[in-house]
Parts: structure tokens; C-alpha cells; sequence
């Protein structure tokens, strides 16, 4: 990780201005074509679930402003972002996760199936490392409907700026597999510009159009 020099960045003023604010997040809700993601990760036999969230965090380690955290009076840019991500049980309950992050998937999805398999034999919440850290992203999943809008509980006298991403239902519209995204940022560290990046990124990636790098 580097500590980001304050002195020469472009977003110093927009950074100052929206840092002073009480509630200095703001959030959008996306569409995210699934159609051919879907197919790919069916016709591998993998986890669509494991698919789109291995997208998701490939996208986000790839927008720089996706991976700058607010650490005391410094900012941070991390070199790898990780998901932390809840898991629902059969019984209606969920619990919180943490993934190392790799670009490789079957590496990724191991981790990820440890995780889930934890969940599934454990009760209550388990707080997990990624709980505490600041180089995760929050993920969640809604799979029981579509929205189009969406709020979060916030502790606001709790220092942290790691975005929140929910996904929502896969749905059907014209032929097509779409999946709502909802996503969560600090306007210091995040602008609407680089969440229009990362969904480029992501839906680029759903569709195999270009390789992490």
C-alpha cells in the first residue's frame, strides 16, 4: 500500500469539501447485464454467485479511488482490495465472511467455499477479521428481490470508508438476465465518475471482454 501525497492530488478540494460533511456517503443503484456471465459460469459449473462477486472485486481492484481508505489524517491506497461479504443460512439467519482476494478464480472460490461452509455449520454472526479491516469491500446479497433504491446502518462515529455493494434478484427483461448492483462510497475518496469506471469494468468482465491486469 502508499500513503497517498495530499499536496499534488487533483481531488484535494473535493476531498476536503465532502469530509466535513455528517454524512459524507452517497449510493447508486445499476443494472448489471448477467446474460452471458451466467451462461459461462453454468456451462463451467461454477457458482454464479462466486462468479459475479470474483468480478466484482476484480473491477474494484481496478479503479484506484475504489481502493483509497481514510486512515486517520492520511489516506491510503491499498494494492489489493478483499471481499467481506454476508452469507445466509437455511434457516434465515446470515453471517459475515472474509475472502482473500486472488485473480485467479478457482483459488478465489476455494476461499470462498471454505467460508461459506463455516457459515452453513456455525450459528450467530461471526464477526470476522474483515469486519475490522480497511482493505475489504462490504459486499451483500438481497437474491429474493429486485430494488431500486437502498440504505444501510451506519455506525457515523465509526472511522470507515470501505464501499458497501449490494447485488440484488436476477431478473428477466427482453431476452436479457439483468441483476441490480447498489453501491455505497465515500464522496472524499469516490466521485460518480469512478463508479461509472468500476461498472464498466465489472459488466466488461461479467462478459469476459478483457482479462484482469
Amino acid at each position: 500500500m502508499k500513503i497517498l501525497d495530499q499536496s499534488s492530488w487533483k481531488r484535494k478540494e473535493h476531498f476536503d469539501f465532502f469530509s466535513k460533511y455528517d454524512e459524507p456517503y452517497f449510493g447508486i443503484v445499476s443494472e448489471i447485464d448477467c446474460t452471458r456471465a451466467y451462461q459461462i459460469a453454468k456451462s463451467r459449473k461454477q457458482s454464479f454467485f462466486s462468479y459475479y462477486l470474483h468480478k466484482s472485486i476484480c473491477a474494484v481492484n481496478l479503479v484506484e479511488e475504489m481502493r483509497c481508505r481514510i486512515i486517520g489524517d492520511q489516506i491510503v491506497v491499498y494494492d489489493q482490495i478483499h471481499p467481506a461479504t454476508t452469507i445466509g443460512r437455511a434457516d434465515g439467519t446470515f453471517a459475515f465472511t472474509f475472502t482473500p482476494f486472488d485473480q485467479d478464480f478457482n483459488i478465489f472460490n476455494n476461499g470462498l467455499q471454505s467460508e461459506i461452509n463455516k457459515v452453513n455449520n456455525s450459528s450467530g454472526i461471526r464477526l470476522k477479521e474483515g469486519d475490522s479491516r480497511k482493505d475489504v469491500v462490504h459486499y451483500s446479497t438481497i437474491p429474493w428481490h429486485t430494488f431500486s433504491s437502498l440504505t444501510h446502518a451506519r455506525k457515523f462515529k465509526f472511522d470507515e470508508t470501505a464501499p458497501k455493494i449490494t447485488f440484488g434478484k436476477m431478473f428477466t427483461r427482453d431476452a436479457q438476465q439483468l441483476m441490480n448492483v447498489a453501491i455505497y462510497v465515500h464522496h472524499g475518496l469516490v466521485d460518480g465518475f469512478h463508479v461509472a469506471k468500476h461498472l464498466e469494468c465489472f459488466q466488461n468482465l461479467m462478459d469476459e471482454n478483457f482479462n484482469f491486469l
